[in-house]
């Protein structure tokens, strides 16, 4: 009775350190995914790439600028087409982290703003849906301080 016991702690013991390594790498999948499309957001901006900027926005997506206007898709996409963020981006400080369905990125970005020398704090949501990352939610603030 007791080795019988002893087998089904070991087993259920087992089955949650599995369970939370497989929950570790799918974090540090959605994590590594959301770095990249961080990377593809930046470069599309200061490509001047609509088109991308648009599949990386969810329709609902509604963002923040440094300025305090609040910015629909549309809105956002004009603004990247009209080269309002051309420039060498350059980013630090990211960080990353996932709620289920939902990502927070943040971090600071120098080289895409009206003038190259502006450095921008952000934080930006993004939403999982249909197997999807999509940027759903944006702020940036200008760093006027060292």
């Amino acid at each position: 009775m007791k080795t019988l016991l002893l087998v089904a702690l070991a087993m259920a013991f087992a089955s949650i350190a599995v369970g939370q390594e497989t929950h570790k790498k799918s974090k540090g999948t959605a994590e590594a995914q959301i770095m990249r499309l961080e990377d593809e957001w930046v470069m599309s901006r200061a490509n001047k790439d609509a088109a991308a900027t648009k599949a990386l926005l969810a329709d609902d997506y509604l963002g923040g600028g440094v300025g305090g206007q609040s910015q629909t898709k549309q809105q956002f996409v004009d603004l990247v087409t009209a080269g309002q963020f051309a420039g060498k981006p350059e980013q630090s400080e990211r960080k990353v982290r996932i709620y289920g369905n939902t990502a927070i990125s943040t971090g600071l970005v120098t080289g895409v703003g009206p003038t190259p020398t502006d450095k921008i704090r952000f934080i930006r949501v993004y939403a999982k849906r249909n197997n999807q990352w999509r940027l759903v939610a944006s702020q940036g603030t200008r760093v006027t301080t060292q």
